[in-house]
């Protein structure tokens, strides 16, 4: 079976957000990044109410710039706590060309050996047995070969025949 899907930035957008959501629950990074934000929480708590008790008891009037190191601080921990979404808006716009190996027109091909994607300048064919998931959100099928690279099948360009053909192509991987 043979389709064509083209992949916009719009689809390797949502298809990083998915991929960082879903490090970001596994159990091995989880419990790292609260500990890192508990850490990083109690020292921004220290350092801010040292920074108000000196500006409240009126000490350390050299230092004229108070008011601006807290705006600072603040502005900091916010794009802190936004960096990934930041990371991938750069990643997406500066990083992927769009005659390159992700974007653009690519011709799938199923059979019942494995999956094939190729494009003008990129193929790749990988075997089910090579297919480590299956998974699917309200945008898109990825069919995951490693931790963070998939085959993106936007849903709205494929249709159920397809999505059952992978399915009973991934179910019969092990027989």
């Amino acid at each position: 079976m043979k389709f064509t899907v083209d992949i916009t930035k719009e689809e390797f957008k949502k298809f990083n957000y998915y991929v960082m959501a879903k490090i970001n629950q596994s159990k091995a990074i989880k419990w790292k990044l609260q500990a890192f934000y508990l850490i990083f929480g109690g020292l921004l708590t220290v350092f801010l109410f040292e920074m108000y008790l000196v500006y409240k008891n009126e000490c350390c009037f050299s230092y004229s710039n108070l008011n601006s190191a807290m705006i600072a601080l603040g502005v900091w921990f916010v794009i802190l706590n936004l960096w990934q979404q930041i990371y991938i808006r750069l990643f997406i716009s500066a990083g992927v060309d769009e005659q390159g190996s992700v974007l653009g027109l690519w011709e799938i091909e199923i059979t019942e050996y494995g999956i094939s994607e190729s494009n003008s300048l990129f193929s790749s064919t990988f075997a089910w047995e090579g297919i480590k998931s299956v998974e699917k959100d309200k945008h898109s099928l990825y069919l995951f070969s490693d931790a963070v690279k998939a085959i993106i099948l936007p849903l709205e360009q494929i249709s159920e025949e397809i999505e059952s053909e992978i399915t009973k192509n991934i179910t019969n991987r092990s027989k």
